[in-house]
């Protein structure tokens, strides 16, 4: 039953329906998009009959470049997680000795103003890979473009040595998929040159490289490549390596970390 005494308990009865949200109880045999405050609320109450109760938002929330939060799962035994999609693999971040009362707090926060728990003290429990259907996506600016070609990603790299964009972020999910990303930068020296992250998501750990360029035939070569043939560069032994899961975890704590400071372009550049 729910608790009336619980701060939450004045929303007992909302109707005003969430359907952006999927709420799972009964050991997963019941999912409903039927979402309230007070199913939430009832469903972690219950919790000993449910054995764990899941809250899924059908569009996840973006954190930085490649990574979103997605979803919050109450455990029976007093554990609460928080689901991270970082590229085609899930981060879980898990906490012991959750109350009900603070399961119920954190869940009606993600589902009434998308509010991702601070999960800095949580633990680091698995990384595994995700299910994906085969798809690409193109950024520019911030801006997500729904239906494009190659030529609208060579255009929007065009754009880039002009001036007229700051970067691209072009990226394709599936067996072998990863993402480039070209960023216009300018050097002590006035010169203009462009950052440019490659990651492969590849088994069984994604592979990660930075380099700094300031030759645009090449860099419109790796990029044709990329979005025609899904072909990485040739020499990648002269990127910079970097480890893809601690980059990610990193990025994600420093945009949990700052929180409501960071305005739009932070957000767009992440």
């Amino acid at each position: 039953m729910v608790d009336p005494k619980h701060p939450r308990g004045r929303y007992t009865g909302l109707t005003a329906l969430k359907p952006m949200y999927v709420l799972i109880t009964e050991c997963g045999k019941e999912r409903t998009s039927n979402v309230t405050v007070a199913r939430i609320m009832q469903a972690v109450y219950e919790i000993d009959s449910n054995e764990y109760v899941t809250l899924e938002k059908c569009m996840p929330i973006r954190v930085v470049r490649e990574a979103e939060f997605f979803a919050i799962s109450f455990y029976k035994d007093s554990r609460i997680a928080a689901y991270f999609r970082v590229g085609k693999n899930i981060l879980r971040m898990v906490r012991s000795g959750f109350s009900v009362e603070n399961a119920a707090d954190v869940m009606c926060d993600f589902f009434q103003r998308c509010k991702i728990p601070d999960v800095h003290t949580w633990t680091y429990e698995e990384l595994r890979s995700a299910p994906q259907n085969e798809e690409s996506s193109l950024t520019v600016d911030g801006e997500n473009f729904r239906y494009f070609g190659c030529s609208d990603v060579m255009a929007a790299l065009e754009n880039i040595i002009e001036g007229k964009s700051k970067w691209l972020l072009h990226d394709f999910t599936g067996r072998d998929g990863g993402y480039m990303n070209i960023r216009r930068c300018v050097d002590a020296g006035g010169l203009t040159k462009y950052k440019v992250e490659l990651v492969q998501w590849m088994e069984p750990r994604p592979a990660g490289y930075h380099i700094v360029i300031s030759d645009v035939a090449l860099l419109r070569r790796w990029l044709w490549d990329f979005a025609t043939e899904r072909n990485y560069p040739g020499n990648l032994s002269e990127w910079e390596e970097f480890n893809v899961e601690d980059h990610f975890r990193r990025l994600v704590f420093r945009f949990l970390g700052e929180g409501d400071n960071l305005n739009k372009e932070d957000y767009d550049e992440r």
